[in-house]
């Protein structure tokens, strides 16, 4: 898995492609948290639309999980956009990152993303 970060007006942008396991995901998630920690960035857009790998709900529990590790208690508002494909149904990791109290919202369309967490 590859990672480009590009601050935006009002947001970090995450961009994650390529293919790679539930942890290759997480120690992406650990780079992103350690430069919105670093950067002060309290908004981030996390694109998931160039991701390969299919991952499973046990994977979307303990990637949700990471999130909230990374993310919860710096309070950090964050849009995740992705496939039609990529995105569970129930959506399950959304679920479980509300459940711990974490501020993420799925989503397929860029400018919606993008409107929600300029919100």
């Amino acid at each position: 898995m590859q990672l480009q970060m590009e601050q935006m007006p009002g947001y970090l942008a995450a961009r994650i492609t390529g293919a790679g396991d539930e942890e290759e995901a997480e120690r992406q998630f650990d780079l992103i948290a350690e430069h919105c920690k670093r950067t002060k960035n309290k908004r981030l857009l996390i694109d998931g639309t160039g991701v390969k790998t299919h991952f499973s709900i046990v994977d979307r529990y303990y990637l949700a999980k990471k999130l909230w590790e990374g993310f919860a208690l710096d309070r950090v508002k964050i849009a995740a956009v992705n496939t039609e494909e990529q995105i569970d149904p129930q959506r399950f990791g959304e679920l479980v990152a509300h459940n711990r109290n974490l501020n993420l919202r799925g989503f397929t369309d860029f400018q919606a993303a993008e409107k929600w967490l300029l919100e």
